[in-house]
């Protein structure tokens, strides 16, 4: 009887070791630390919002049947380490490289959570990218966003695409009256 209840408890034990281990998740990606210093900012009158450093502010032109919004520092004396940009509208054009001498790679990156097809440009060190897709306003006169940005370096071009991936449709803030 005394070895029954061994191989009782010691089979309990088992079965509860496994199930334990086996209903244990999978730990979560971390977060990267860069995330926490960028702050939700809405690009301008759109239902699209972009997480930029919280030094940054986001300027607009606006044309008959376009909008162009850009990211940069609020102090306009400061230097960017990067800058970048939407074009909403209906006819978007790529741009060439600044150069012959720089090499184009393309990449696959996250942007409004699908994958985007990226034009990366690498200047010397210095990077220009590019993608085009669409909106999926239902408005009309945005079917495409052209999103662009530059960078100094390759450390920049990470934290440019990290903010990129945070874009998102969304409906805006009310306003108080």
């Amino acid at each position: 009887m005394n070895s029954n209840l061994k191989i009782s408890f010691l089979s309990a034990f088992l079965i509860f070791t496994i199930l334990g281990c086996s209903d244990k998740k999978t730990k979560p990606i971390p977060e990267n630390p860069y995330l926490k210093e960028l702050a939700e900012k809405q690009i301008g009158d759109s239902k699209y919002y972009i997480s930029i450093p919280k030094k940054y502010t986001i300027k607009e032109n606006i044309g008959p049947d376009f909008s162009v919004y850009y990211f940069v520092p609020a102090d306009t004396t400061a230097t960017a380490a990067f800058s970048g940009g939407f074009y909403f509208g209906n006819y978007p054009s790529l741009f060439e490289s600044a150069s012959d001498s720089c090499k184009t790679e393309k990449i696959k990156s996250k942007i409004l959570n699908k994958n985007a097809d990226w034009r990366v440009y690498n200047c010397k060190g210095k990077y220009s990218i590019q993608s085009i897709f669409e909106s999926g306003s239902n408005e009309g006169w945005n079917q495409y966003i052209h999103a662009f940005a530059n960078a100094n370096s390759a450390a920049d071009l990470k934290k440019v695409f990290l903010i990129l991936e945070t874009m998102k449709k969304k409906e805006p803030k009310k306003q108080p009256k």
